[in-house]
């Protein structure tokens, strides 16, 4: 068995692969999604704890089991059920009969807003649910591109994180007067200068608007473009959306002997 990832999904993978007295081998390179972020939460036992620190206890467990692990990028993919073969990056081939696809997906952000991507992980966050316990009810902010009437209930949402939230864009946002009138009733900070710029704090971030404006936030959600690792699947002809890898119940692809886990199946 070939897994390609080595994320969560990719390790779990191997070690349920190892349990079922299975022959595996874990090929990965580059850092995984939860990299950027200091403290990842919402797995239990491990809540909080750093992403490096959690791989290396994974990794530990799986030593146990002998699972070997190649930190080298799987480039091409060819074959079919029982008769895969793997190129690795470095030049080099892995025989497989089945494969497991635990790429993942990655986050794009702006590239035009200073700092964005340097406080991604820290003060700058996609998900309240990763990151919303620690900041509640201090001042948060969310970003969203393009900002119009459809975005208004998302706007509302973020405020049962806390009361003071302000909301900014990329433009000036297309809200009518109904809309705008709703978020003040509400209490809703509404910026129509565009953001310029994102620096780390102590406690946060420093929000500048192209007015001048500035903003100190505990946080700031920002929802990068989600873009699926699916080169291999592509390569192999599975089935697949936008958003995700195409599996059965049994999680197996379209493709016989090619199954997927993690993200990479995940809506």
């Amino acid at each position: 068995m070939l897994i390609i990832g080595g994320g969560f999904a990719g390790l779990s993978a191997a070690l349920y692969t190892a349990r079922g007295m299975k022959r595996g081998i874990v090929c990965s390179a580059g850092p995984s999604r939860h990299a950027p972020s200091l403290h990842p939460h919402g797995v239990l036992t491990r809540d909080g704890t750093p992403p490096t620190e959690f791989l290396d206890m994974a990794q530990a467990e799986l030593d146990r089991y002998d699972v070997p692990r190649l930190n080298s990028r799987v480039v091409q993919l060819t074959g079919q059920n029982t008769a895969f073969i793997a190129t690795l990056e470095n030049g080099e081939t892995v025989q497989a009969r089945k494969i497991i696809l635990a790429t993942g997906v990655r986050d794009v952000l702006p590239e035009n807003i200073p700092g964005l991507r340097e406080e991604w992980g820290r003060g700058v966050h996609h998900c309240p649910y990763c990151y919303g316990w620690e900041v509640q009810g201090g001042p948060i902010a969310l970003y969203q591109p393009g900002l119009n009437a459809d975005h208004v209930q998302t706007l509302l949402y973020h405020q049962k994180i806390s009361p003071d939230l302000l909301v900014c864009s990329d433009t000036t946002p297309d809200l009518n007067a109904v809309h705008r009138q709703l978020l003040h009733d509400r209490g809703i900070t509404l910026i129509d200068a565009p953001l310029v710029e994102v620096k780390g704090t102590a406690s946060g971030v420093q929000l500048t608007f192209a007015d001048g404006r500035t903003s100190e936030r505990s946080v700031l959600y920002a929802h990068g473009e989600r873009v699926l690792n699916a080169d291999l699947a592509q390569q192999l002809g599975c089935e697949a959306t936008e958003f995700s890898i195409t599996v059965n119940p049994g999680q197996e692809t379209s493709v016989p002997g090619v199954y997927a886990a993690g993200d990479v199946i995940q809506n």
